[in-house]
């Protein structure tokens, strides 16, 4: 009975549970903090071990697919390639005005030929401000403009085409062909603006003073001068003033030959390039040739020049030449 009270007597408890006189009621361990754990570090996968692993997935896929893969990836590095290529090409100076290289320089009457003669670049001053009629929409083929007689005009005088009986409004076959002769040599890196269609670009380069004249040059032909038979012309005058060529139309190598010997007879740089000085000269002296050919017909470019190297005294020399510089 006595164990009983004893077991329900609560201060029987609190003395047997109370710590001893000196002793810390808390362990000091209670209340330091444990360090969390530290998170392990993920190892970085090098680029040669993911190129391995990406490889060895690509080896484990079927081989046809393997193959289309491959192909796939051949195609699209073609492709990258033809654009960097072509697209550059194409849009190169679309929208740009071409600049003349050269200023042109009249020679004097009295200067004697040198040793390197030179022809120089040959350039017409651009209409009046105020005789220029705007032109809206791009002119095509049997259109009419009043703009049309200024265009013929201008283009007889940069020597793309000989003036017609009638210079009326009507844009015609023959300067459509003049025109589109005038845009392969001002826009020679845009072959779509060869299109004979006169529009802002090809208007205001015309009328501009930076217009480049007519010139012949290697590799022309009757066909890409746009008919004319601009070419078998040429040859045929060389032909009357002694030179051996064969009229075939095309502006082959004894062409370019013939022509340098004949400007290097007449004091013009001998190049090759049929430029309008030496085109005009050309039509004078076929018109009236000299009693005496030239004293070697077979001669390289850069042999002796031919006998009659004087050009007649009554000729009126054009100021230039259509080709700026010596690399139209």
């Amino acid at each position: 009975m006595e164990e009983y009270w004893k077991s329900n007597d609560p201060s029987v408890y609190e003395s047997e549970n109370e710590p001893a006189s000196g002793q810390n009621l808390f362990d000091e361990s209670d209340f330091v903090e444990e360090e969390p754990p530290k998170p392990k570090k993920k190892k970085k996968k090098s680029f040669k071990r993911k190129l391995k692993r990406a490889l060895r997935r690509f080896f484990k896929l079927p081989l046809l697919t393997r193959v289309l893969a491959f192909v796939a990836v051949l195609v699209l590095l073609a492709v990258i390639i033809l654009l960097l290529v072509l697209v550059p090409k194409s849009c190169k100076n679309r929208d740009a005005r071409v600049t003349a290289t050269a200023t042109p320089t009249l020679a004097a009457d009295t200067q004697e030929p040198t040793d390197e003669p030179i022809e120089t670049p040959y350039y017409t001053p651009a209409p009046a401000a105020t005789s220029i009629p705007p032109i809206v929409a791009a002119l095509k083929l049997n259109d009419r403009h009043e703009a049309i007689p200024l265009i013929r005009t201008r283009l007889v005088e940069l020597g793309y085409m000989e003036m017609p009986a009638t210079n009326d409004e009507l844009y015609d076959q023959a300067t459509q062909n003049a025109v589109k002769r005038f845009q392969c040599r001002n826009f020679p890196d845009n072959f779509k603006a060869w299109d004979g269609w006169i529009g802002t670009q090809t208007y205001d380069q015309l009328l501009s003073s930076a217009a480049k004249a007519f010139y012949l040059k290697s590799g022309d032909t009757d066909k890409t001068m746009y008919d004319g038979e601009l070419v078998t012309k040429l040859q045929q005058k060389l032909i009357v003033l002694g030179y051996k060529v064969t009229v075939n139309g095309n502006y082959d190598k004894a062409t370019v030959d013939a022509v340098r010997r004949f400007q290097k007879a007449n004091s013009i740089d001998s190049d090759g390039v049929a430029g309008q000085m030496t085109l005009k000269l050309l039509d004078t002296l076929a018109a009236n040739p000299p009693t005496t050919a030239p004293a070697d017909t077979t001669a390289p470019a850069d042999t002796t020049a031919p006998a009659d190297t004087t050009a007649p005294s009554d000729t009126t020399a054009p100021t230039g030449d259509a080709t700026p510089g010596t690399n139209p």
